[in-house]
């Protein structure tokens, strides 16, 4: 019988579930969880300038995206279970970090979830403009407009609903449609990246120059690329809540990551020197907006393109909801399988095998959430997302020396060295973002630190009003091998002993 830890567990974890997705469907969700395309890189341009966001494009992965990608697929390998980044975080530094960890994962998942939907409405609003928010039909309006229930939020909510369902068919559907609109995505900027680049080889345009813009410094240079650059490559751990639906999961997950991570980066950079080279705003690299790819497009390409780059912008807010939405919801799920959320929450669906009821929650605070200003909120979610990848380093160096002998398929490269400085450029990358954001955006900075510390003070709330006494989930370890001294600081036993 399989071992479990820790010894006073009774149900479940979340399960294996069934191993159906390969490497091409996982690349899908890669895409979709770190990515959705180029869109959002004009805010870059216009906050630093075209070659100082094309160098941040390369640098930021060097330093930020690919150490990340690295420890979650060492962490993967090892313990490739269902849950995965808040089981890692619970193994190597207990339950009170895995409970903050989950809660603040748990907290910006579904607040960036509703900004997806929100925006897809806003982009049909331009072809439609009855539906924009506060037009036509208002039901409710609170708060001057704080909170408005009107054709914008019913729109909303009927886009949520079907997203919601290929969520609840679980993961193999919603790679399915993963594939198709990243394919969809890609294929017209492909055709953007050719026109352009010869555009500017034949126009004799430098996609370098300006290198920043003007009459600004180099240091609000790099934190107006960085604010937006480092936010486009976060995820590459996300996939990690699917490990018990992965085939073959340490290989799939590896091989997956070895093509998501250039394939995104390319989807980055191309088009961006493309749209650089196309000569819009040449001479005014400030005037960049974002839908300014939709421009290029028409510039280049005329209307077909300009309609294709549309579509594509609309499938990408589509993708990022379902595969975040599916990605986040084993979060909450192993929190109430531990008991710190209500039993019905751990609860999963007999025929898909799928987080039926952190499914239902989610939806239900996202589709509340699309009646809500929240945007001031919304920007705190960015500090919180990179605090919890703190604790996954820090996670990853305690397994490191607490497990030496921990079956590793995959391993970081180059012993302790090699794990230390794999952990400790985008940590000091972290904190330079965070130190920005202190001295330029107070009030997010501050908001930042007031949720994070909820979090915080949320633990032991739980652990007494809400779990009491209910033992946590059983961790099924027929997946993993910590070593010979694998049950130390666990109290663990075997099933039945």
């Amino acid at each position: 019988m399989s071992e479990l830890i820790p010894s006073e567990t009774t149900r479940s974890a979340p399960g294996a579930g069934r191993r159906t997705l390969g490497v091409l469907p996982l690349v899908g969700i890669f895409f979709f969880t770190v990515s959705g395309g180029p869109f959002g890189l004009e805010n870059s341009l216009s906050g630093a300038g075209p070659g100082m966001t094309l160098l941040m494009i390369v640098l930021v992965p060097v330093v930020f995206g690919v150490p990340n990608a690295l420890v979650a697929a060492e962490l993967s390998a090892a313990i490739p279970v269902d849950g995965g980044y808040y089981y890692w975080t619970k193994i190597a530094l207990g339950k009170g970090a895995a409970f903050v960890f989950g809660a603040w994962n748990s907290i910006g998942s579904v607040l960036n979830l509703a900004l997806y939907p929100i925006l897809l409405v806003d982009y049909l609003a331009t072809w439609v403009p009855g539906i924009a928010r506060g037009n036509g039909l208002v039901i409710v309006d609170l708060f001057h407009g704080g909170f408005v229930v009107d054709l914008h939020w019913i729109v909303t909510v009927a886009l949520i609903l079907p997203m919601a369902y290929l969520n609840y068919r679980g993961s193999k559907a919603v790679s399915e449609y993963s594939i198709g609109m990243m394919l969809a995505i890609l294929a017209p900027f492909a055709v953007l990246t050719v026109l352009g680049i010869w555009h500017a080889a034949t126009n004799g345009i430098n996609v370098l120059s300006p290198f920043t813009v003007p009459d600004q410094s180099v240091h609000a240079s790099v934190a107006g690329a960085l604010s937006v650059i480092v936010w486009l490559y976060l995820g590459f751990d996300g996939p990690s809540t699917v490990l018990g639906e992965i085939a073959d999961a340490h290989r799939t997950y590896t091989r997956a990551l070895l093509i998501s991570v250039p394939l995104i980066i390319t989807a980055y950079l191309l088009p961006t020197m493309a749209a650089v080279g196309s000569g819009l705003h040449r001479d005014s690299p400030a005037d960049w907006v974002a839908g300014d790819f939709v421009v290029v497009g028409d510039a280049l390409g005329g209307i077909w393109l300009k309609v294709l780059i549309s579509v594509g912008s609309g499938l990408s807010l589509v993708g990022l909801f379902m595969a975040i939405l599916l990605t986040s919801t084993r979060v909450p799920r192993a929190l109430a399988a531990d008991a710190y959320l209500p039993r019905w929450m751990a609860r999963d669906s007999k025929r898909f095998d799928t987080p039926v009821g952190a499914l239902l929650t989610s939806t239900a605070v996202v589709i509340v959430l699309a009646a809500v200003d929240f945007s001031a909120i919304l920007q705190a979610t960015v500090l919180l997302t990179l605090a919890a990848i703190l604790l996954e380093f820090a996670a990853f160096l305690v397994l490191r020396w607490r497990f030496p002998q921990m079956l590793r398929p995959v391993r970081v490269p180059g012993g302790w060295p090699g794990a230390i400085l794999v952990v400790a450029l985008p940590t000091a990358m972290i904190v330079y973002l965070a130190w920005n954001t202190a001295l330029s955006e107070r009030a997010t900075f501050g908001t930042s630190v007031a949720v994070a510390l909820l979090a915080v003070l949320l633990y032991p709330l739980c652990r007494r009003f809400v779990k009491g006494d209910r033992p946590d989930a059983e961790i099924d370890t027929s997946q993993f091998e910590l070593g010979p001294d694998r049950f130390a600081g666990f109290g663990a036993r075997k099933a039945g002993g």
